[in-house]
């Protein structure tokens, strides 16, 4: 991969990890540590598959191997589901995580938005 998607994925990487520490840490005051921690536990598998993601496209993509991208994303959408299971007993437990797992990608249109404005005038 390019040396400017890596630096966007290490980027990426940094803020949802900051971002979601502090979120966890105001669930923590607000809530309990179990709560805080399934809301952290959504928010690291969206970055695991945003990650994969974007290495698997940078990685095959341009090659003639871009049938890859089709099967991994079944095994990615398999590995959402399955960290899923644990909390399926508890809606409140799924909301946390789905909280979690979708404020990944909130952050990650906040902080490109704020990213591009650094360059204009």
């Amino acid at each position: 991969m390019n040396k400017e998607v890596n630096k966007l994925l290490l980027q990426t990487i940094k803020y949802d990890l900051g971002s979601g520490l502090l979120i966890s840490l105001v669930i923590v005051l607000i809530s309990t540590f179990i709560n805080a921690g399934i809301y952290m536990i959504g928010m690291c598998v969206s970055l695991i598959n945003f990650l994969a993601s974007g290495y698997i496209v940078g990685k095959f993509l341009d090659k003639n191997r871009a049938w890859i991208i089709i099967p991994t994303y079944f095994i990615r959408m398999a590995f959402i589901i399955a960290t899923v299971f644990p909390f399926l007993g508890n809606i409140k437990y799924v909301i946390y995580y789905m909280i979690g797992f979708v404020s990944h990608y909130v952050l990650l249109i906040v902080f490109r938005i704020k990213e591009n404005r650094k360059g204009s005038v």
